[in-house]
């Protein structure tokens, strides 16, 4: 068990220096170095502005969790709501395939009492319709008709879209089989016996939908508005196109934060756009810091209180 972890820690570290190269190569090659001016001459109003576009994604996905809470009937306050989300965040990122995104359903068991897979089938909305939404938007990229990677990247997502509906609507099914064959296979026998996925009912989940759109939302017109803090003024389409096919691309590499893959993917977009070099690197960075990075640290931080109420925190 303890060589597991130890393993599981090496791959993350692994992948972050990789990202961190990837990072260093695009900055160093776009001459944002010799050129960091360009950071200066952004319009500090504007970029107010996006800073709180970024609460405002941060404010959606609490109310998400309290609302999910509530379907759940868990009277979680808006204090804890808040807490576990923001502190989610750092977990989430900072692990591989954003696996970390469980602390969610490990303090919701801790706090509330919440059975632990009741938690999990409550990230499960959360994820699954944020990758519906992000598909559907990069999808759009087919009436560009740009081919590569982009077409790879949108046939991956749609394949880990398809597994996820039928897991949830086959869970069920799925899991029986799991735990009939369980005790013969080594692998299985991890698997509690009490794995069940709770669903909820259509009407229940529509408002999950849209409280996840509205995240998003905010979060495509945050970039919209850092690149307009640089003076320039993108298709809002395009730029939404590109952004999804970005962070999907992020989500993909594993790479914790998406780090280096995200950064080169949206500022290579940018230049399609029209937009410097130099400039689209300094965009891509100023919008990383005030919505990711920003977000990390907050996590982190609120992470470090919710330890103290539990007296430690997740493996």
């Amino acid at each position: 068990m303890e060589s597991t972890k130890k393993n599981r820690k090496s791959l993350q570290l692994v992948l972050f220096i990789i990202g961190l190269l990837i990072l260093g190569y695009v900055i160093i090659k776009s001459g944002i170095i010799e050129n960091y001016q360009i950071l200066f001459t952004v319009s500090i109003p504007l970029l107010i502005l996006a800073f709180c576009l970024s609460l405002g994604t941060i404010a959606f996905r609490i109310y998400r969790w309290k609302f999910l809470s509530d379907k759940y009937k868990i009277n979680i306050s808006w204090h804890d709501a808040s807490l576990v989300s923001i502190a989610s965040l750092f977990y989430a990122n900072i692990t591989p395939g954003k696996i970390g995104d469980l602390y969610k359903a490990y303090y919701m068991q801790k706090r509330y009492a919440l059975n632990f897979f009741d938690g999990v089938s409550m990230i499960f909305y959360e994820r699954f319709f944020e990758l519906v939404i992000l598909f559907l938007a990069a999808s759009a990229i087919v009436f560009i008709q740009l081919k590569g990677i982009t077409v790879i990247i949108l046939e991956v997502t749609a394949v880990i879209l398809i597994l996820l509906f039928f897991f949830y609507y086959k869970a069920d099914y799925i899991l029986k089989i799991l735990e009939k064959y369980s005790p013969k296979i080594p692998l299985l026998k991890k698997i509690p016996a009490d794995l069940k996925i709770r669903k909820l009912s259509f009407r229940d989940i529509i408002p999950v939908f849209i409280i996840t759109a509205f995240s998003l939302g905010l979060e495509f017109v945050r970039l919209w508005v850092v690149a307009l803090a640089f003076g320039y003024t993108l298709n809002p389409i395009l730029l939404t196109i590109f952004f999804c096919i970005s962070i999907i691309a992020g989500l993909a590499s594993q790479i914790p934060l998406g780090v280096g893959v995200m950064e080169a993917s949206l500022g290579y977009f940018l230049v399609l756009l029209g937009v410097a070099s130099t400039d689209s690197i300094a965009i891509v960075l100023t919008d990383r810091l005030i919505s990711m990075y920003f977000v990390l640290i907050l996590g982190l931080i609120c992470s470090k209180y919710a330890a103290d109420q539990f007296n430690g925190v997740p493996e």
